[in-house]
């Protein structure tokens, strides 16, 4: 991931919505979804996919639904903690470029 809140929100369509894993703000518009990847990257995140399904819905849209680990760093004390969390995210192909259009996530509850 790079490191840059500008360079991430670009992958994301104007009209894109961001349900966010460490944020409890739905995003809706680049100036929101970049300030919330201004934060989260502040953490230092390096993230691995544990399990991706992709369903190729037509020749302009996919999903991708899976789970998602991040260590993330608190920028105070420098202790790193994962955090594992479940992502749907959904692509649309706009002017030949895929973009995110919708991308939820949110940290795996507890077994009961």
């Amino acid at each position: 991931m790079t490191g840059d809140p500008k360079k991430v929100a670009a992958r994301y369509a104007e009209d894109a919505v961001l349900l966010p894993t460490a944020s409890p703000r739905i995003r809706t518009n680049h100036e929101e979804i970049t300030d919330y990847f201004a934060h989260f990257l502040q953490k230092k995140p390096r993230g691995e996919k544990l399990r991706s399904v992709i369903h190729v819905l037509d020749r302009n849209s996919a999903l991708d639904a899976g789970l998602y680990r991040f260590h993330l760093t608190d920028p105070r004390t420098g202790v790193t903690k994962a955090v594992d969390a479940r992502y749907t995210y959904q692509y649309e192909k706009r002017d030949g470029r895929w973009l995110i259009v919708n991308h939820h996530s949110s940290v795996v509850p507890a077994e009961s």
